[in-house]
């Protein structure tokens, strides 16, 4: 049966001589020439599986029998090339070259690649259960949004009406017309002859008469009546007559 990790032998562990523990670590240990392919007993090894799977009919159990078998038997190839000296080829003969030891641990290296990939595969359909992807519709599930009418017929009344008019009953009523103050600042220049502070015009206004006074002098200088002079961005504002 598989392991938890999803791999066909990833429960079954031997305990030789020369190694104790996983089978598939083994086959690494193997692959890295930590442990000598000679030294394993494989004898010993299928008796240990044979003892701890006994026949099953399942195919959980056949696809298991078939990995060990598969594995197993690249090990008794490994280990006869390894002992035996390789024959001379020859080429002449029609037949396929036996494999040499480096072919067959390349087979026993793609063998737990394939493996380990299979089981990382297991995992992760496992870990994606009930998750579709984007091509599949969804099973639908019983919700509980619910729509008011009410509350949508607000929604569309506030989106769709005109913006409320700003409160302007705190600016007061205006009590003097843009022409009186235009008048008031060209008196003022023709008296001095100098320039003309805008603070020391306003000094003694409220803001609102202020701000006419501000519209007064822009109407005088787009007239050519009154030159505006700031040396500086938000400095000091003077009225100069033009002469």
């Amino acid at each position: 049966m598989r392991g938890g990790e999803g791999r066909a032998l990833s429960g079954f562990t031997v305990d030789l001589e020369v190694y104790s523990g996983p089978y598939e670590w083994l086959l690494a240990l193997v692959l890295q020439d930590e442990v000598e392919i000679f030294e394993i007993p494989l004898k010993e090894l299928v008796d240990l599986y044979r003892s701890a799977h006994p026949a099953e009919g399942s195919p959980e159990a056949l696809e298991r029998d078939t990995d060990f078998v598969d594995s197993a038997a690249s090990l008794v190839l490994l280990k006869s090339r390894t002992l035996a000296p390789a024959p001379e080829e020859d080429p002449e003969d029609g037949e396929e070259a036996p494999l040499s030891p480096e072919e067959l641990a390349g087979r026993l290296a793609e063998y737990l690649k394939i493996q380990r990939a299979a089981g990382h595969l297991a995992e992760r359909f496992e870990a994606n259960r009930g998750y579709y992807p984007t091509a599949h519709e969804p099973v639908p599930r019983p919700g509980r949004l619910g729509i008011r009418p009410e509350r949508l017929q607000a929604a569309l009344k506030r989106l769709l009406s005109r913006y409320a008019e700003p409160e302007t009953r705190h600016l007061g009523t205006i009590t003097v017309t843009l022409q009186e103050l235009a008048a008031l600042i060209r008196s003022r220049l023709s008296v001095s002859g100098q320039p003309l502070s805008f603070e020391e015009l306003t000094g003694e206004m409220d803001r609102l008469r202020a701000a006419v006074t501000f519209a007064a002098a822009l109407s005088l200088a787009s007239e050519g009546h009154v030159r505006l002079c700031q040396e500086e961005p938000l400095g000091p504002l003077t009225l100069e007559p033009v002469r």
